[in-house]
């Protein structure tokens, strides 16, 4: 896949992976804490504790559903150039047989 089609896919596939963490982070929060997640850990109603805690986990989760979502896109798009690569050979093998 190339271009303008790629960057879309790993858009979406990214904001997906970010919704997923975001919503795994809010219910491992509402289990833990036994309450609703910060909804703006910059107010100064939010104890710094509770703003801290969830700013590293909520940003920990989505770098790592990201990185994940990357990882996954490049793996999918370097078995596609092997794949390309590899048909080329046998067309070149075969126009050289012919």
């Amino acid at each position: 896949m190339a271009g303008k089609a790629s960057n879309v896919v790993g858009l979406v596939t990214t904001l997906g992976a970010t919704a997923a963490a975001k919503k795994a982070v809010d219910a491992t929060w509402k289990l833990g804490a036994r309450k609703k997640p910060p909804t703006n850990p910059a107010d100064p109603d939010t104890e710094a504790r509770e703003a801290l805690l969830w700013a590293v986990l909520s940003g920990a989760a989505v770098g790592v559903a990201k990185m994940w979502a990357s990882r996954r896109l490049a793996r999918r798009d370097r078995d596609e150039a092997r794949e390309l690569a590899e048909a080329r050979e046998i067309v070149r093998q075969r126009r050289e047989g012919s």
